[in-house]
Formats: C-alpha cells, structure tokens, sequence
C-alpha cells in the first residue's frame, strides 16, 4: 500500500513540474544544497520534494517504497524548517502512523463536523394513534335518572364523547369520563342512546351500539283524606263523622279503621262511622284511625278520640186529678157540717198496703184536687178529712190511678 501511495505522489509531482514549465526531474539520494530551497509538506508529515529558484525540482533522491514507514534523507548543513502539518481527518481520534512519510502528497482540509446532540442523536418515534368507536355498556334507570357507561378499547378521543339521545347528538353531554347520568327524561316513553368518539384533530368521528330504555308506568299518585270528627258525643245522641277522600288517578278508593269503639259501625266503601251510645258506653275511645287506599298507597287520617258524655235525664212525669164527697157524719155517726171540716189528707202508694200521705190539702170547702209532677205510672189512692179540731176520719175507698 505504501509503495502504491508513493507511486501516486511522484506521478503528482511530476504532473505539477510539467505545469510549471520545469524540465524532467533526476532522482537523487542527496538533497539540493540550495539554500533557498523549499519544502513542501503532506497532511500527514511527509516530506514531498524541494524546488530551486529556477523552478527545476530538486534531486530527492530514491525513496524506500518497501513499506517500512521510514524515508532516507541526505545531510544539509542548513536545516529546512518544516511547515506544520494540516489536519484533514475528520475523526478526532487520527489513525497511528507507522513512521515518517515523504512521499508529498497534499489533501484538502475537510471542515470538522459539529457535534450532535443527545437529543438529536436519539430516534423520534411517532406516536400510535387508534381511532374507533366505543361500547355502550349499559343503560339503566335509577328513579328520574338513566345512568349511562361505556368503555373504549382505542385511543381516548381528544375531543371527549358525545351522548346521542335518540339519535340527537346531545353536544351539551360532552365529557372525558366513561360514564354519565342523563337527567329531565321523560321516563315515561323509550328511549335510545349511543355514545360517540370525537377525535377533532383527525376530523373524524366513531359511535357505538345502541342500547334503549322501556318506557315506565306513571307513578302513583297517593289518595287523599281529610275531616274533622267530633270528639264528644251524649249518651242517647246519634253520633256520625264521614271523612272526605279523593285520588288525583281516579282509582277506587277503600276504607278502614282501627280502635273501633264497639257501639259504633264502620262503612268501608264510605268511611262513615257512625253509633248511639247508651248509659253504658260512658268513657273516653282513643287512638281511633281511619285509613284510605287507593290499592298502591294508603293515607291514614290522624288520630282522634270520642268521649260519651254522662247525661243525668229527669222523670217523665204527669198528672192526678182527684174528686170525692166530703163525709156528713162522724166516726160514732153523730151528724157532720161541711163548716166543722177543716181540710183533707190524700194518701197515694203504689200498692193497696202501702199507701203514704202525699198532700195536705188545707181547705175543707173543696172537694176535688190536682196533683202535679207526678212520675208516670200507676198509683192506688184514698182521702181522710179533719175537722177543726183536729180529728181525721177514716181512709175512704181505695182507687187506681194511672199517670201517663
């Protein structure tokens, strides 16, 4: 290879002498003893060859091809100063050379490369994007609300999801989660939803499969029951209360009670309770509850309670109207002036052996007499005069009389 390249050298050589006008060269094993010779130097230190002042190259001399990586050189009195050599290796690090070459060449210097980076040095990998539709997981009602949630097996969408509401691109739905709760639906009717993938940097949209919702029965609307009882009642009176009841759905209505006094009646179509309540049912009945359904739903009427009063009622009474004749003799038969008789003393009893004095009737000149609220029934009746002095005659017959 070194041969090779000294070849080339003096082939390069050669050709700049011709193109400047100087004559063929004569190798020599001696160096021109010119002391204005000049020596021209390799990038890689080799001394290539001297020229004189006429421009005749000088005799260097044979040079060592052999590979050896050393040149012989002739002995000058004056030492020519060597021009330092050029870089042109792009490798910071040069390659070792084996010894001195003089064979000349000259290579144009090369700029250094700027260093690179870590950053520009690594490799940029691109992003993978997929792009698809999600799944619609599930679509339930919870009381007023259907409650959405959905997966997606590719990329999260840059610009969310939409929720369509049959077959509405609901944009005011738009969210990053999986999942969302749909409000102010008309459960009542069905409904279809589908979720949709926006990926707005790539224009390009994906949606999912549907899934619906049934329609749902109107709720109930409770019946409705109100009133106010009365809370005390006589022994002997009628008592009555019938509560007022009412169902926004038309639905039939049924009634019941609870703590029923028991001298009382209940009508379930109606909720009257009504009753008379004699002397025995004097108290207090409490807690008493009526209750209304409509077959879903009850109303309870609230708790109330009825006192049945003592009722003290007086005697029906009558009257007695008495006649009699007044006695003309005495006990011994000796004669009797209505002047000698001073008064009269009824007697009344309610049976022929018990009969009381009932009145005085304090005037002998009368012969008929009415007695008063008397209690109603039958009575048995006699009448005794007094004279002046005192002296009572005998009871007259005994009668009945009925007051009524």
């Amino acid at each position: 290879m070194r041969s090779l390249q000294t070849i080339l050298i003096a082939l390069f050589i050669s050709l700049m002498l011709s193109a400047c006008g100087g004559g063929s060269s004569t190798e020599s094993t001696e160096t021109a003893s010119n002391p204005q010779d000049e020596t021209i130097v390799s990038n890689d230190g080799e001394t290539a060859g001297n020229t004189n002042d006429t421009g005749t190259p000088a005799d260097n001399g044979s040079q060592d091809n052999s590979g050896s990586g050393s040149t012989e050189e002739t002995t000058d009195p004056t030492p020519t100063p060597v021009a330092p050599p050029v870089s042109s290796v792009t490798n910071p690090t040069p390659a070792p050379s084996t010894g001195s070459d003089t064979s000349g060449s000259t290579e144009t210097p090369v700029e250094e490369a700027a260093p690179v980076t870590e950053e520009e040095a690594a490799p940029v990998v691109e992003e993978t994007v997929t792009r698809g539709a999600p799944v619609l997981l599930t679509a339930n009602i919870s009381g007023e609300d259907v409650l959405l949630s959905w997966n997606n097996d590719n990329s999260d969408p840059d610009g969310g999801y939409d929720v369509w509401i049959d077959e509405l691109d609901m944009g005011t739905d738009r969210t990053a989660a999986t999942s969302a709760t749909i409000t102010g639906l008309d459960l009542g009717v069905r409904h279809c939803f589908k979720i949709e993938s926006r990926y707005v940097e790539a224009s390009e949209f994906y949606v999912s499969n549907e899934m619906c919702t049934e329609a749902q029965a109107a709720a109930n609307e409770a019946p409705t029951i109100s009133g106010t009882p009365e809370t005390s009642v006589d022994v002997g009176s009628a008592y009555s209360f019938t509560p007022s009841a009412d169902d926004a759905d038309g639905d039939d209505l049924s009634f019941s009670v609870a703590n029923l006094p028991f001298w009382a009646s209940f009508n379930t179509n109606t909720g009257a309770l009504t009753g008379t309540p004699a002397a025995q049912d004097v108290g207090d009945y409490n807690n008493i509850r009526i209750t209304v359904t409509d077959g879903t739903d009850d109303v309870t009427l609230a708790a109330f309670s009825i006192r049945v009063n003592t009722v003290e009622v007086a005697a029906a009474t009558g009257s007695m109207s008495l006649r009699w004749t007044a006695p003309s003799t005495r006990i011994d038969g000796t004669p009797l002036s209505l002047a000698d008789i001073d008064g009269y003393t009824i007697y009344v009893g309610t049976s022929q052996s018990n009969l009381q004095m009932y009145v005085d009737v304090n005037r002998g000149d009368i012969s008929s007499y009415t007695i008063d609220d008397i209690e109603l029934g039958n009575y048995y009746v006699a009448i005794s005069a007094y004279d002046l002095s005192g002296r009572a005659s005998e009871l007259s017959n005994v009668v009945m009389k009925s007051v009524n």
